[in-house]
């Protein structure tokens, strides 16, 4: 669905992730919906030169958020918070939970 609007299964991703995220890099995004690193990094400096997101140096990390100054963002996340709230409890799990803590050592699976 989202596809059509933004253009691409992958944009349409990433602008998912970050919505429910706040932010996120390229590496994390590619491992949780199974794409190639470099189709989300394209996607994401796309989105960037577009002023759509903000990406910042986090080390050897750049991390992209939205751009609170693009003039459409509000809508974007509201229309993106939509899509998340209509998403099946089993896929917002699976995508957008993150681990808040390392494991302990030796802890049983």
């Amino acid at each position: 669905m989202l596809e059509e609007l933004f253009g691409s299964q992958t944009t349409a991703k990433c602008l998912i992730y970050l919505a429910a995220m706040e932010n996120g890099y390229p590496l994390e995004i590619s491992k949780i919906f199974k794409i190639s690193n470099t189709q989300v990094t394209r996607t994401l400096n796309k989105l960037e030169q577009a002023d759509v997101l903000v990406g910042q140096k986090m080390g050897r990390t750049r991390v992209y958020s939205f751009n609170e100054s693009w003039f459409l963002n509000k809508e974007l996340k509201v229309l993106l918070n939509k899509v998340i709230s209509n998403m099946p409890l089993s896929d917002q799990e699976k995508y957008f939970m993150r681990r808040k803590s390392p494991r302990k050592k030796n802890k049983l699976i």
